[in-house]
């Protein structure tokens, strides 16, 4: 006789807390590619190491639909935010890069791809 409410062992790993202050996004027909990264300096004990950037990368894969899914997800999320909170702005030290920029000639330096 089959039983009606299968029982299912279920055990849940938790990830690890990561900081990323940058982030790529690419695709193929299949998936979505985001990948976040952290940079951070590694400085060394000794006066005569070369001071050295240590990367480190998380890449989440999603079908296109979960990525759509994402979005809106992420898109509510900072309408609530912003509705408790204000508006989210560009941080007054990469608008003065901007404004620098203009300045000199070279227009704004945003980037298109993140990464």
């Amino acid at each position: 006789m089959e039983q009606e409410n299968p029982q299912f062992n279920v055990e849940v790993q938790n990830g690890v807390d990561f900081f990323a202050d940058q982030v790529s996004v690419s695709h193929n027909p299949l998936r979505f590619v985001i990948d976040f990264t952290r940079t951070a300096p590694r400085i060394d004990g000794s006066a005569t190491s070369q001071p050295r950037l240590v990367m480190s990368h998380n890449v989440v894969l999603v079908d296109p639909y979960l990525a759509v899914e994402f979005i809106n997800v992420l898109k509510d999320n900072i309408a609530k935010y912003e509705k408790r909170y204000g508006k989210i702005n560009r941080p007054a030290s990469l608008r003065k890069i901007d404004e620098e920029s203009k300045r000199s000639g070279k227009g704004e330096q945003r980037q298109e791809y993140f990464g």
